[in-house]
């Protein structure tokens, strides 16, 4: 038998034995990736916080702070730490700043909504007894599925209901403080532990990336190290680019509508704007989860007040896909209208929240990938011009996303510089 088949058939007989014995063994399996999970999460949370602080670290090490090259010894040594701790001073500053500001706002905010609620819904009871019976001729009775489901909000939010179910919560929670408690520990360990492993990512970034690189050309095959490379680096673009661009892009929505909400006399500025802007973080989807139950309060309060406001939602919105919306994110996503709700919907049934966000540049990196590929092989087989332009027939037009890799004429591909020069020399 020859090796390479020889070694073929030993691998997928290991494969087929590890399968069967996690399938014989799945709660020993995932009782001990919990473990190691658990072990591992400051690591993960450190990596996480890391590469929040890299760009504005590569910014300030890179541009802002470029000149102390110039400026002695001391001051070029001192060039990276001091764009280091800038970053973290900045981004947690604007954590801390948005925390203090927003969170005693947020919490006058639902104090006085919950205060409210009873008077709000008798005003829309009345409101909507009135237009139906005005302009459809329909009597509602006390009675009715509406009245009972308005009254038992009420009761909900407002009355001894919401005391019930506070008191069933404490006492199905009460056996499991302890639990609570250790989780909240545990997360506040995490949390601290990861800041601390995030600096020490940021400050041997550049030597764990080449060791990191020195490790997939010792033992991975030749021909997949540019294929590696090429994929982090493509992710590295893609996730980067996409998570600070909805970042800001959020960040913009929700002060744009505080500005508007406050100048305009809407109700409950600070909770309704904190709404539509973490909920603008969701591509596609997320301005809709936002806007439906901020439309719904404004319902309650007032009518004619949740018209204006839905109004003025739409054109927050088409100002934000049109305008905004492109000018941050520009083409760093890649793919179409189509592909992005279709990830969000996948990713969000399998995993939820997180799944929602983190679909979009997931999908984008494998669309990327497959469309090189694909192009690739069209060149190979002769076919590259037949495909070069897509037609533009379509109701919806989209632009489709270049590979930046051919040139304007499409002619032929530019290859990936894939050198890896172990014995260069430092300056």
């Amino acid at each position: 038998m020859e090796p390479k088949r020889f070694k073929s058939y030993l691998g997928l007989i290991a494969f087929t034995v590890i399968l069967l014995f996690v399938m014989l063994n799945f709660g020993v399996v995932w009782s001990l990736l919990g473990l190691v999970t658990n072990v591992v999460m400051p690591f993960f949370v450190g990596f996480i916080i890391a590469y929040l602080i890299n760009m504005p670290y590569v910014f300030f090490a890179d541009k802002a702070y470029k000149g102390l090259d110039n400026r002695g010894r001391f001051l070029k040594k001192m060039r990276k730490p001091l764009a280091l701790v800038t970053a973290y001073i900045i981004v947690f500053g604007v954590i801390a700043f948005l925390v203090v500001i927003l969170i005693p706002q947020l919490t006058d905010s639902v104090n006085q909504l919950v205060k409210n609620f009873s008077g709000y819904a008798q005003s829309f009871q009345k409101f909507l007894t009135d237009f139906l019976g005005n302009y459809f001729g329909i009597k509602l009775d006390n009675d009715s599925d509406i009245m009972n489901f308005i009254n038992n909000l009420v009761k909900t939010v407002t009355g001894g209901e919401l005391n019930t179910l506070l008191k069933n919560l404490a006492s199905t929670i009460a056996p499991s403080v302890f639990d609570i408690t250790k989780n909240f520990t545990t997360s506040v360990i995490n949390l601290g532990m990861g800041i601390i492993v995030s600096v020490y990512f940021m400050g041997c970034k550049d030597k764990l990336i080449f060791q990191t690189k020195k490790l997939c050309y010792a033992y991975l095959p030749k021909r997949i190290v540019p294929k590696v490379m090429e994929i982090g680096d493509l992710s590295n673009n893609i996730f980067g680019k996409f998570v600070y661009g909805k970042i800001l892009d959020s960040l913009i929505i929700g002060v744009l509508c505080f500005i508007v909400m406050s100048i305009c006399g809407f109700d409950y500025p600070p909770l309704i704007s904190v709404i539509i802007g973490v909920t603008n973080v969701i591509p596609v989807f997320g301005p809709f989860i936002g806007a439906i139950p901020s439309i719904f309060i404004m319902l309650m309060i007032d009518p004619i007040e949740a018209v204006w406001f839905t109004v003025f939602i739409l054109i927050l919105q088409q100002i934000d896909g049109n305008l905004i919306g492109p000018k941050i994110l520009g083409n760093s996503i890649g793919i179409s209208g189509f592909w992005i709700m279709a990830s969000v919907i996948i990713g969000g049934g399998l995993f939820g929240f997180f799944g929602m966000l983190l679909a979009v540049p997931l999908f984008s990196t494998f669309y990327v990938l497959l469309g090189r590929a694909v192009n690739r092989r069209l060149v190979k087989n002769g076919h590259a011009q037949e495909f070069a332009d897509p037609p533009n027939t379509d109701i919806i037009q989209q632009k489709m996303p270049k590979d930046p890799r051919f040139n304007k004429d499409r002619s032929r591909v530019i290859r990936v510089k894939t050198k890896f020069n172990f014995n260069k020399k430092k300056k």
